[in-house]
């Protein structure tokens, strides 16, 4: 029988998220989100007497800015908040053009103006997003701060020119990049790298206290400042920070020249974690030779069946990449709560937010029930989108079950 050793090219190639104790509840101004066959993210930057909105869609399919512009109906409101879905303080259409937005692979990024409204501190900007061609529709929500000393809502990295904005979290190294604000003003910044491998996210299940946060220890450090280009020479965590006395500054993680897609032996057995036993988990992360343990871990569960295991490899690591285009914060994706459900579970059937709370519905077609996985925002200096999962026992109904599909070659 021939080894799974000929599985592993598949990856180089691949393109490119309730258990009866939780209790359904209705939350108080809440923003429902279907995921359908395009997702997107957003984020702000404060411009003087508005604030310019950066949404990012990833569509799925190679395209023209020509052609997203007939493609694709943009609309926005804006609220007071996620509760006053009632009291619209403005409205309007975006249009799609050379002028605010960009093209990469399957990703569109336009960008918007909303004047900011007198004495509010915060709002909702609710975009809506028709694909002509499909027929598919989708919202995004974007929280804004009108009045704010973060950093983060001012700077923002664009590309080795300063003229193409970079709205994610993560980049590769030798990427050359441009810290900037909409007001072009000079600022420095002291930067400081972290070389460390965070842990995957721990089982759904596991009721157990968190341990506590480990100390980071800085690798090294040196300044830049805006407006200017700098090199991402090596991966790591990335902090920039104005001042040293500041509680948040502007975190990036730069991964290997590959990221987010992940190719190497060593790598790829990492997110297998979410699917396997603790005894197989230890025999991949210990392994020398990580290649020879990741050909055997296919064989051993796939039992041999050569067709199911290249579907089921190429399904799960898809997963894992898109994990980390969408989750990665201070971490890879495929590491962060999020990025943990979407892997093993997929996309969700409904998405309901609030502002520092995220519950992901999953329809279990063969039983007629649905099952909640909930986030909620946590504080953290690196990322302003870092949200962990709330732990239920009673998870291991849904989740084993699904874990098994995996090892049968059941969820592709």
């Amino acid at each position: 029988m021939k080894k799974i050793l000929l599985f592993i090219p598949i990856i180089l190639f691949l393109a490119s998220c309730s258990p009866t104790a939780p209790k359904k509840t209705k939350e108080q101004g809440e923003s429902k989100v279907l995921l359908q066959r395009f997702l997107s993210k957003s984020r702000f930057l404060d411009n003087g007497s508005s604030v310019r909105i950066f949404l990012s869609i990833d569509i799925d399919r190679t395209f023209t800015l020509a052609e997203a512009s007939k493609d694709f109906v943009i609309s926005y409101n804006l609220y007071p908040d996620y509760s006053a879905k009632q009291n619209s303080l403005s409205t309007g259409n975006v249009a799609i053009n050379t002028e605010n937005a960009t093209q990469e692979g399957g990703l569109l990024t336009v960008w918007f103006d909303i004047p900011k409204p007198k004495d509010l501190l915060t709002g909702l900007a609710l975009a809506e997003i028709k694909d002509l061609r499909t027929g598919n529709k989708i919202f995004n929500d974007c929280f804004l701060r009108f009045q704010s000393g973060k950093v983060s809502d001012y700077f923002m990295f664009y590309d080795k020119t300063g003229k193409t904005p970079l709205a994610r979290n993560y980049f590769t190294v030798q990427d050359t990049v441009v810290l900037r604000s909409l007001s072009e003003k000079e600022q420095t910044f002291k930067v400081f790298k972290y070389r460390y491998d965070f842990d995957a996210a721990i089982s759904p299940m596991s009721t157990t206290p968190r341990a506590a946060s480990k100390s980071l220890f800085v690798d090294s450090s040196f300044t830049i400042s805006s407006n200017k280009p700098f090199v991402l020479k090596s991966d790591a965590l990335y902090y920039f920070t104005r001042d040293t006395t500041e509680s948040y500054g502007i975190g990036m993680v730069v991964g290997d020249k590959r990221f987010p897609k992940m190719t190497r032996p060593e790598k790829l057995v990492r997110p297998l974690i979410y699917v396997s036993t603790n005894a197989e988990t230890s025999d991949l992360y210990n392994s020398k030779d990580s290649k020879r343990s990741l050909d055997n871990y296919w064989l051993n569960i796939m039992q041999g069946n050569q067709g199911t295991a290249k579907r089921t490899i190429k399904s799960y690591y898809q997963r894992v990449e898109q994990a980390n285009r969408l989750f990665t914060t201070y971490k890879e994706g495929w590491k962060t709560d999020k990025g943990m459900v979407y892997i093993v579970m997929g996309d969700p059937t409904r998405i309901t937010r609030t502002k520092d709370k995220e519950v992901w519905t999953y329809t279990r077609n063969s039983q007629y029930s649905e099952v909640n996985f909930t986030f909620t925002r946590r504080a953290n200096q690196f990322a302003d989108d870092h949200y962990e999962l709330q732990r239920y026992a009673e998870y291991q109904s849904i989740w084993f079950p699904t874990v098994e599909q995996w090892r049968n070659g059941d969820k592709i």
